[in-house]
Formats: C-alpha cells, structure tokens, sequence
C-alpha cells in the first residue's frame, strides 16, 4: 500500500514538474516572439521615417534646382542688360551734353545691375553649395537606409529560423510529452480504480494483505460469504475492512 501511495505520488510530482517545464518553454517562446515583434515595427518604423526624409529632401533638391535654373537665366540676362548698358553709356558719351544726364542714369543702371549680377552670383553659388550638401546627406541617407533593410532581412531570417525551431517543438516534443503525460495519468487513474470492477475508486483495505478495493465490491464479497481477498486470496472477515482516503 504504502509503495503503490509513493510511486501515485511520485509520477504525479513528475508530472507537476513537466507540466511547469512544458508552461516555461511555451512562455519563453512567446516573450521571444514578442520581442522578434516588437524589433520588427521599430524596424519599419525607422525605414519609413528615413524613406519620408529622402523624399522631403528630394522635393527640397528639385525645388533648388529650380531655384539654381532660374538663378542663372537671370544671371545671363544681367550679363546681356549690363552690356546693353555699357553700349548705351559709351554710344551717349560721344554725344553732347544734352545727354549728359541721360548718360549719368545709364551709369547708375550699369553699377545696380553689377550689384544685382554680383548678388545673383552669389546666389548661384550658394545654391551650388546646397545642392552639393543635400547630394551628399541624401547619400548618406541611402547608406543608412541600406544598412536597415539588412538588418530587417537578418531579423526576418533569425525570427523565421525561431519560428521554424519553435513549430518543431510544438509539433514534435511538446506533443510526445503531452501524450506521455496522458499515459502516466491514465495509468495513475486506474492505479486508483478497484482491481474488480475497474470502474470505483478504491475506497477500503484489507488488513490482513493491505489489497485495496471499492466497498461495493468487497461488501458483496462479505454478503455471500466469499471471505477472500479478490486479488490474492487471503481469508477476512468484516472487522479486516478499514474506509481508506486516496
């Protein structure tokens, strides 16, 4: 009785410690997953931020070289102005002095449209250098953006090689053990059922060999007089019986 007792108790404790071994694994697992998740979005979300400032710096690179464009058609038509002006100015000082003031205008239109040519130049030049800045920031951007999508491609394999060991455990190990569990309980439950009628738990034990059996059986036993023990024969009487709790 008492081996039987600590071989229940001992395959139930084996069972309790491979259930909590089977719920680690499972939890593990998850916080894996949640994690390979969690990885991914910020991922994406960097790729997408970084695609959002390539494209904003993009529309600011088009919108300088159309600013540069314009820059230098209007550099050309100060460069034309200016000369039309000196042409003016050297034509009206062979004239008299009737067009001296006329001549004075032209000389001060000529020295605005150096200043507005020196400034368009200017200009061209800084927008030069802005356009060489963003050229290089858009291609370090590119690198970086590059560098993401290996690290998202690594992710993606590492999280499928996780999922693909993970699939295996749950199809392979986790299902043996679960059914082997179900095997040690079922074979613990009809350790516990009487050994007559295989269907009550056994619930009374003869004194005289320590053999447990459900009272229904072992009461029809002592009606008819059939005195024995169901399992091995041993002669008993009714004060041989005890009520036992498993």
């Amino acid at each position: 009785m008492m081996l039987s007792l600590q071989t229940i108790g001992q395959a139930y404790e084996d069972m309790q410690t491979q259930n909590q071994h089977l719920l680690q694994q499972v939890a593990d697992r998850d916080d894996f997953n949640i994690k390979l998740v969690s990885d991914s979005v910020k991922t994406k979300q960097a790729s997408a931020s970084l695609l959002s400032e390539k494209h904003l710096l993009q529309k600011q690179l088009h919108q300088v070289n159309s600013s540069l464009e314009s820059s230098k058609q209007k550099l050309c038509r100060g460069e034309e102005q200016m000369k039309a002006y000196v042409a003016q100015a050297i034509k009206a000082s062979s004239e008299n002095r009737h067009h001296a003031i006329t001549i004075e205008k032209t000389l001060l239109e000529v020295s605005e449209a150096e200043k507005e040519l020196k400034w368009l130049r200017s200009a061209v030049g800084s927008s030069e250098k802005e356009y060489e800045q963003n050229q290089k920031k858009i291609a370090e951007l590119r690198t970086e953006l590059e560098r993401e999508r290996s690290e998202k491609r690594k992710l993606e394999e590492e999280y499928e090689e996780v999922k693909n060991e993970v699939t295996e455990l749950t199809s392979e190990n986790e299902e043996a053990t679960i059914q082997k569990l179900q095997d040690e309980i079922k074979e613990c439950k009809a350790i516990l059922k009487c050994g007559v009628c295989f269907d009550r738990p056994k619930e009374v034990v003869i004194t005289k060999c320590f053999h447990l059996f459900c009272s229904t059986c072992i009461q029809r036993n002592l009606e008819l007089r059939h005195r024995k023990c169901p399992g091995c024969g041993t002669p008993f009487g009714q004060n041989d019986v005890r009520e036992v709790k498993i």
